[in-house]
């Protein structure tokens, strides 16, 4: 029904087929990440921000466990999906016993060092034990995900995802009305008994394709090309997350709670971005392999601006946003929203050009350049945080995706060498109409201006890049 009702649009075939399947991702995104919004006025009302920022590390911690664990794997499936061998699944259950066994060893890592996590992370030991119990499944999980992703089997993602994140919130809700107090265990409890129903659904599926059967050339494959992934996923969670540590470190879990809240209302962003990307990177892939690059730079243009209105819907309506779905104990956190936004958007500017890198099996550069965004993320986290408080972390962030975006882009332009990619005159009118409608929402701010008028010129204001959007799109 969708894909008809696109195909009168005239959109174009490649644009279409985008949509059809973004339509899945983003669903499932929107339905899991939006549980997650949905339920943000349930969980701030009762829990503090001081309980929120404590339930903010341990996802972030869940979050770097489950890269470590996985060792880039999930990348290289997707990458070994498009070769031209009848051993997929061969491939896959080399790496399906790898993953799990090594998982295991690093669990039992982790519980050695378990003190000098606790030092680290300023969280209570059983939220640690809990993240332990969710990694090994999480990772096999995501094997079967990145699978999926690349036999474009959109709908059954939407599904799983879905699932998942019905059935944790709302063990988490349950759960936490039988609490006083520590009701981020809730939380953690219902993530936990969602991932390991995940973890069986996931063996279910698997069961005629896995077999007891571990190939060297399989793991060469999948560690030259997954390794240096896993660093780059590394120094990309600390670009998403760890600012979230280090503000627990050094400010306390309340400033961590304010900073988590306004970090997800401005990840509807990347709900957006990310949701297209899944249908993106199959389609790029296949482009690339027939060398259709105009194809791939036309849809690239529609894609930019589709991401840079969700963007200028948000930093216009932020206040709406966050005065609808948190307490207005976290109402403070508004500042950082559109810097959040702005952020995310040049997340998603960088993911077209590191596509040419992953796309050659040339993964050590964007380990490299991770590192380099990561490590200033660090730097300037601890230096300016405890001068300017949670807010400069925002700042910051924004600050060290605007560097990896450069440094990707030099890669693939000058260091591989391709002559023929996304061109930056792509992404010059989606960024002046997230300037326009940052700098018209700042002068509102800081003008205190009634709200009434306010809303006007903000609709208004809006018209503009809806025309383009319209235009260019169908044009």
């Amino acid at each position: 029904m969708i894909y008809k009702i696109l195909k009168k649009f005239n959109l174009g075939k490649d644009l279409t087929e985008l949509l059809k399947h973004s339509k899945n991702y983003i669903s499932a995104e929107v339905l899991t990440k939006g549980l997650a919004f949905i339920t943000l006025p349930i969980f701030t009302r009762l829990m503090s921000p001081d309980e929120y920022g404590v339930l903010s590390v341990f996802v972030s911690f869940t979050g770097i466990l489950a890269i470590i664990f996985g060792f880039g794997i999930r990348g290289a499936i997707g990458r070994y999906y498009y070769e031209d061998t009848d051993d997929f699944f061969e491939y896959f259950s080399s790496n399906f016993w790898f993953v799990l066994s090594a998982s295991i060893g690093l669990t039992v890592l982790v519980i050695i060092f378990r003190d000098e996590i606790y030092k680290f992370l300023n969280i209570p030991y059983g939220m640690i034990y809990i993240a332990l119990g969710i990694t090994i499944p999480q990772v096999i999980y995501q094997l079967y995900q990145a699978y999926l992703t690349a036999a474009k089997s959109s709908k059954k993602v939407a599904t799983l995802n879905v699932t998942y994140a019905f059935v944790s919130t709302v063990l988490a809700i349950i759960i936490m009305y039988q609490m006083s107090d520590e009701r981020y265990y809730a939380k953690a409890i219902g993530q936990a008994i969602g991932v390991i129903l995940m973890f069986g659904i996931t063996l279910w599926y698997l069961n005629d394709h896995i077999k007891f059967n571990v190939e060297k050339k399989h793991l060469k494959y999948s560690l030259v090309f997954g390794l240096p992934i896993v660093v780059h996923l590394l120094s990309q969670n600390i670009l998403n997350t760890f600012d979230q540590i280090i503000i627990n470190q050094l400010v306390g879990s309340r400033e961590t709670g304010l900073y988590s809240v306004a970090y997800k209302i401005g990840m509807i962003q990347n709900i957006i971005s990310m949701g297209i990307l899944k249908s993106w990177t199959p389609i790029f892939y296949e482009k690339l392999n027939e060398n259709k690059i105009s194809d791939i730079n036309d849809l690239a243009k529609k894609y930019a601006l589709i991401v840079s209105f969700v963007a200028v819907v948000l930093i216009f309506f932020s206040k709406e946003v966050i005065t609808i779905l948190v307490d207005k104990e976290y109402h403070e956190a508004l500042i950082i929203i559109p810097i959040i936004v702005v952020s995310y958007f040049f997340f998603f500017v960088y993911t077209m050009y590191v596509n040419y890198a992953f796309y050659q099996k040339k993964t050590k550069k964007i380990a490299l350049f991770t590192i380099i965004a990561g490590g200033l993320n660090i730097g300037l986290n601890y230096l300016l945080i405890p001068e300017y408080g949670y807010i400069a972390a925002a700042w910051t962030t924004l600050a060290s995706y605007g560097i990896l975006f450069i440094l990707h882009y030099i890669n693939v332009k000058w260091v591989l060498d391709i002559k023929e990619i996304t061109s930056l005159k792509v992404f010059v009118l989606p960024i002046i109409m997230i300037l326009f409608a940052w700098g018209i929402q700042h002068l509102l701010f800081i003008s205190n201006t009634e709200y009434n008028v306010g809303l006007l010129i903000r609709i208004v204001c809006l018209i503009i890049p809806a025309y383009f959007l319209i235009n260019r799109i169908k044009g």
